[in-house]
């Protein structure tokens, strides 16, 4: 298999389609997933704050990972067209609870979702999956649940060269899901605006920039309601912040109890003594139909 056969498909082909391919390799490329205007206001929102930012974390000790000339920021409290784009993208939405939603009890939340760039002279990222972050959830078989899943956009474009992100088709079945020594590597080459969706159990890392060039994405890491979310959203993302985001946004970030919206029993998770959190916190929301009467202010 070479990195020209990894499967596309645009952002307008059928969900149903897209779940098929994504089902069968682990990973399917979604072209068009922002439009060039997308893509054009979320460059210029982070200009900016990329360039005042610092690449690496240095001290930590996982600094290798992260990448010593890597720079990332949080896409909330950076990127309104972020916030008003990508995070309403109802094609994302649909996919995802196609996948993490498979049970009346499930629902999803973000994980971490943040524009990585890659500098001149970084070296390859280390593989990994991303499930790595809940370690137990490598003991469920492959034909279990899925803990999380990745939408990652690029924003400049993604050749090998500039170290387009390296993925291993079809290791979301592997048996030994602690393994990573995967039989081939591609690089995902794609156009601004491109996005992959690849599953959590898929071996997958950064790949070496050889250019003079900052190769920029943005990942959307998204969990099972269970789960942990990688960064404490609702502790860093100020209030003003949160309240310029729809009620679904607002839950993508733990501003809300539930998404999709559960009522009952079902609607108890993150809640102020069983009240919906947003509800109780009087956090004020813009209007998306989907929101149920009284379910925001």
């Amino acid at each position: 298999m070479k990195a020209s056969d990894l499967p596309r498909l645009p952002a307008s082909a059928n969900p149903d389609e897209i779940l098929k391919i994504y089902r069968e390799y682990g990973l399917v490329i979604i072209e068009g997933l922002l439009s060039p205007s997308e893509v054009a206001s979320m460059n210029q929102d982070l200009d900016t704050a990329l360039e005042n930012h610092a690449p690496g974390k240095a001290g930590l000790a996982w600094e290798e990972s992260l990448g010593k000339n890597t720079k990332r920021l949080p896409l909330a409290q950076n990127s309104r067209a972020y916030r008003e784009g990508m995070l309403e993208n109802d094609l994302i939405h649909n996919l995802t609870e196609s996948i993490l939603c498979d049970d009346p009890m499930e629902g999803y939340h973000i994980s971490c979702a943040q524009v990585i760039e890659i500098g001149p002279g970084q070296a390859a990222q280390g593989l990994h999956r991303d499930q790595f972050l809940w370690p137990y959830w490598n003991m469920i078989p492959a034909s279990g649940p899925e803990a999380c899943i990745n939408f990652f956009c690029a924003l400049t474009p993604f050749t090998e060269a500039n170290g387009a992100t390296r993925v291993a088709p079809k290791t979301h079945l592997d048996d030994d899901l602690g393994s990573l020594n995967p039989p081939c590597l591609l690089p995902v080459e794609i156009k601004p605006g491109d996005g992959f969706l690849f599953s959590g159990r898929l071996i997958h890392g950064g790949g070496e920039n050889k250019t003079n060039e900052h190769r920029r994405g943005v990942t959307m890491l998204i969990t099972r309601k269970g789960l942990m979310p990688e960064e404490a959203h609702c502790l860093s993302i100020p209030r003003e912040i949160a309240e310029t985001m729809s009620y679904r946004g607002q839950a993508m970030y733990g501003f809300r109890s539930n998404w999709p919206i559960k009522n009952g029993p079902l609607g108890t998770f993150w809640s102020d003594n069983n009240d919906e959190i947003g509800r109780s916190l009087g956090l004020k929301s813009r209007t998306m139909g989907s929101v149920p009467a009284g379910a925001a202010h």
